[in-house]
């Protein structure tokens, strides 16, 4: 196989795929059998900037990829959630396109690769729910997010926007913040969560 195909078979696939690759996808793709020969097709389609590594096993269309298929992909066990999904509920404003926070069972990750950043915050496996599918990646509700927010924030994330003043909790549903936070084990966060709540009202 020439260089040429190569890059018709990843731009073939590359829409259904939403431009991210794992190891064993490009494996399949190729054909190849024998692992000297495979590195060095995948070396060419790098080369040929049809390809980008973004993290050990993990390979991108650069410009044309789903970040987010991209961090459910890296950690099965995960679903996106703080400020981009706050912001897709009108809850706080635009942020930054190019990095997308997520929680996961196990320990906590960051990748960084060609000016994107994923960072994968692990919870314990009673917290780990408030979620939506779409189009194959997990989605928290805005209410869980919410709480994500805070919870991370009592252990000492920092965030582009001020918990008291920025976030527009009309758009929440209140109720289901309650039902959520009868599943925590953490009466200073239960406490926390209603003082924040109290200060937007």
């Amino acid at each position: 196989m020439n260089a040429v195909t190569d890059m018709a078979l990843v731009a073939q696939l590359r829409p259904q795929q939403r431009g991210v690759f794992s190891k064993s996808d490009l494996q399949s793709l190729l054909a190849e059998r024998h692992p000297a020969a495979f590195t060095r097709r995948l070396a060419t389609l790098q080369r040929h900037k049809a390809l980008q590594r973004f993290a050990r096993g993990w390979y991108v269309t650069p410009g044309t990829f789903d970040l987010a298929t991209l961090s459910q992909r890296v950690a099965p066990q995960s679903y996106i959630s703080f400020a981009a999904v706050l912001a897709r509920a009108l809850v706080v404003g635009p942020v930054p396109q190019r990095e997308i926070w997520a929680v996961k069972r196990g320990r906590s990750r960051t990748y960084r690769a060609g000016g994107f950043r994923l960072v994968h915050l692990g919870v314990a496996d009673h917290l780990f729910f408030g979620f939506n599918v779409e189009d194959g990646v997990r989605w928290a509700t805005p209410e869980k997010a919410f709480l994500d927010v805070l919870s991370f924030h009592l252990h000492g994330m920092r965030y582009p926007f001020d918990i008291y003043s920025d976030l527009s909790l009309d758009q929440l549903d209140q109720r289901r913040i309650e039902e959520y936070l009868a599943q925590y084990r953490n009466p200073k966060l239960v406490a926390f969560v209603h003082g924040v709540m109290r200060a937007q009202t």
